[in-house]
């Protein structure tokens, strides 16, 4: 015959394993609670050294995982540009200057970048603007206050311009100030039509059947050569149901930006809009 205490702590024990099972639910039913959801993962693989060529390392990736939870088929603006595969950091443009430092094949060693941030932590703020304008922004964690520190977060994102810029000179015959994105800087509202948002813009958006994935890699080199810890994540809430054209308002005197609806649905995908569920995701390059 059992005690009260026993039965006290069978009780305790099986409520507990009712509470894991709920919580466990509830978690479920969260990550699920919005038909879209972008998931952001560090991946490793086997690749050629962009800043060496012909030497193979190990490469680290930044996967951006869209994923439809929902019975319907849908299309919506993707959360990140890329160049190549690689990442585009927002920093200031280029200038003449900085162009002629990509002739010299010593510009890493001479400009002392790699491990230049060790042990020192960044957030990634991944931004999908209205237009063509947008990229990664790189920031500080907020627990710092030194303005020192702060002046440094900011370098360290143009640093980390300036290498990819550095790689994709490398590896292309034309000219830096000839990049293909930067010919068209907004949407035109005959660009709002089926066939084009399909067509030629179609790398500007994401496609996904009920129950599809999709998934996009950026190229994580220019961290590694910098080292520190770096936490990536997607600086917005809701998924719009436009884009932007910038244009000047002679009343105001300055660009405004006109909202140009995108069509209700393109092929057989329905246009969303609204929330999606997404994470953080950190990733540490050197010794801490």
């Amino acid at each position: 015959m059992h005690g009260p205490i026993y039965i006290i702590n069978h009780f305790s024990m099986k409520l507990k394993k009712i509470i894991f099972i709920v919580l466990l639910f509830l978690q479920s039913q969260s990550l699920f609670s919005q038909c879209i959801s972008i998931e952001l993962s560090i991946t490793w693989e086997m690749g050629y050294d962009s800043l060496k060529k012909d030497s193979v390392i190990v490469i680290p990736k930044l996967d951006i995982t869209y994923r439809n939870n929902c019975d319907t088929n849908y299309y919506f603006l993707n959360v990140s540009h890329s160049k190549d595969n690689f990442p585009d950091i927002m920093c200031l443009p280029l200038d003449n200057t900085h162009l002629r430092e990509f002739q010299y094949s010593n510009y890493f060693t001479k400009n002392k970048l790699y491990g230049k941030y060790a042990n020192q932590n960044f957030d990634i703020k991944i931004v999908r603007s209205l237009n063509y304008d947008g990229g990664w922004w790189q920031v500080c964690c907020d627990t710092i206050d030194d303005i020192f520190e702060k002046l440094s977060c900011e370098y360290a994102g143009c640093h980390l311009n300036r290498i990819y810029e550095y790689i994709h000179h490398e590896n292309n015959s034309e000219n830096l100030l000839s990049n293909p994105r930067l010919k068209k800087l907004d949407f035109e509202l005959e660009d709002m039509l089926p066939e084009h948002i399909s067509g030629y813009l179609n790398d500007q958006f994401v496609f996904l059947k009920s129950s599809e994935t999709y998934t996009d890699s950026y190229n994580l080199v220019a961290f590694k050569v910098l080292e520190g810890s770096y936490t990536f994540y997607i600086n917005q809430s809701d998924i719009n149901n436009y884009v932007t054209r910038s244009q000047y308002d002679i009343e105001a005197k300055r660009f405004v930006d006109r909202k140009l609806r995108l069509p209700e649905t393109v092929g057989e995908y329905h246009r969303y809009s609204g929330g999606f569920n997404t994470n953080k995701v950190t990733v540490c390059f050197g010794e801490r």
